[in-house]
């Protein structure tokens, strides 16, 4: 119908019973400035959904016509479709939620309280990749991480993880906000339910149980590929995501092969100038980190468990002894990698950045010495990929993904199911058809 004026509109003629209403009742009721109430009713009189004629008081009315009727009434039926779903999507949210803040205090939030930990000790004078906590768990992000992190020393522990919480759900709806308009599905996939999916997912639970950063991090690379596409700034965002954590460094390229050169130089330049801070501002630590932390990914944990669903994980779930392992995984990984930032530059350059963010986001998870659960929100979002095929091949498609992602079929055991989503963004990056979105048609304007 043309968007939420028009929508206002019809509402409104609707609920006066089929009478007919002046434009300034229009504006009393709809709560529409007249720059937008009075281009909405030009374009729904084109459309034939409203008529309007002069009364004998020089004052125009504006009436419903049976097709506006029933175009209202399916309106009216979609609003209500759309409450309930997102009352769905917040009552998942919330029971996410109190189920990640209700466990006990020493288990709560615990990758949150690693950070804390980390920037705790260094408020205190200590190293930030000492070790902390009950479970001994180090710091494991560059340095600049802890400088952001910093201020979350200031605040005390409960309402900081209330907020944290809070603001991951936030990088949630943001992030599906962003994609729905971008999805070039048959039937364009409505924001709420792309929210409901992320927050029934494997990944999001992770990363609110264990107060993780990686989906607010997501949610900046998606402002940025797609939020700022048309934006100067292209480019700051995933600069400095990839500075908080190494990972988001794969979209630096995706930028540049997709034509979006400047973005790709502004993302690499914020990320050498967050860097460069972490450096000027601790450099024990950088040094530290760059030349010893960042090449040992098993301070990260028990990486040989199935939540680490990266091709290395899976290479060491499989027995396969150094050198070979690190051999083959950087052959195949490298393989993947170039695979999937050909094929994503190619969507960018077609105006796809939905696809092209989801294809290196997948291509992330594989390459990556370490991709733990909460790393893999961009497999979700690969059920909104527009196969080609029929109509039932995609939803075929978005229903195998969207299994994969919320069921716990990484516990049916190996060899290939304790690997499914490992083998999934393999699929993603680097097999499934994606459709190209088709240049859009010149348009001739014959009148005045």
């Amino acid at each position: 119908m043309g968007g939420s004026a028009a929508t206002a509109v019809l509402s409104a003629l609707r609920d006066g019973s089929g009478s007919e209403r002046y434009g300034l009742d229009l504006l009393r009721h709809t709560g529409l400035t007249s720059g937008r109430l009075y281009p909405a009713l030009v374009r729904l009189e084109r459309t034939g959904l409203i008529q309007s004629r002069w009364h004998d008081n020089g004052r125009r009315r504006y009436r419903l016509t049976p097709a506006g009727a029933a175009a209202a009434a399916t309106g009216r039926r979609e609003a209500v479709r759309t409450a309930v779903w997102w009352l769905t999507a917040a009552t998942i949210a919330a029971i996410e939620s109190y189920a990640a803040l209700s466990r006990p205090a020493g288990a709560r939030l615990s990758d949150l309280g690693i950070y804390l930990g980390a920037v705790h000790g260094l408020r205190d004078g200590a190293s930030l990749y000492a070790e902390t906590g009950a479970n001994h768990a180090a710091f494991t992000y560059p340095p600049f991480a802890g400088l952001v992190l910093w201020p979350l020393s200031l605040a005390a522990t409960l309402p900081l993880q209330v907020a944290w919480t809070l603001l991951t759900v936030g990088a949630v709806v943001a992030l599906s906000t962003l994609a729905a308009p971008a999805t070039r599905l048959p039937r364009a996939v409505p924001a709420v339910g792309i929210a409901a999916a992320l927050l029934l997912s494997a990944p999001v639970s992770s990363a609110l149980h264990f107060g993780q950063i990686s989906i607010i991090l997501a949610a900046l690379v998606v402002v940025d590929t797609i939020g700022m596409r048309n934006s100067r700034y292209q480019g700051v965002l995933v600069g400095c995501a990839a500075a908080l954590k190494l990972t988001p460094l794969i979209f630096v390229p995706v930028l540049w092969l997709a034509g979006r050169r400047r973005a790709a130089l502004v993302a690499a330049s914020t990320f050498a100038a967050c860097g460069a801070l972490g450096w000027a501002l601790l450099p024990a630590d950088s040094w530290q980190f760059w030349s010893a932390h960042v090449w040992h990914p098993s301070r990260l944990g028990p990486i040989t468990s199935v939540g680490n669903q990266s091709l290395n994980g899976a290479l060491m779930r499989l027995g396969m002894a150094e050198p070979n392992r690190s051999i083959a995984a950087l052959a195949v990984a490298g393989a993947v990698a170039a695979i999937a930032l050909r094929r994503a530059g190619r969507l960018g350059r077609d105006g796809d950045w939905l696809s092209a963010t989801t294809l290196a986001g997948a291509a992330s998870v594989v390459i990556s010495p370490v991709s733990w659960t909460h790393h893999q929100a961009w497999l979700v979002m690969a059920a909104l990929l527009p196969v080609r095929g029929s109509a039932g091949a995609q939803r075929a498609w978005s229903a195998a993904v969207l299994a994969t992602m919320i069921l716990p079929v990484t516990a049916l055991g190996p060899p290939i199911w304790s690997n499914a989503r490992m083998l999934t963004a393999v699929v993603v990056a680097c097999l499934v058809p994606v459709r190209r979105a088709q240049p859009p048609r010149p348009v001739f304007h014959t009148d005045c």
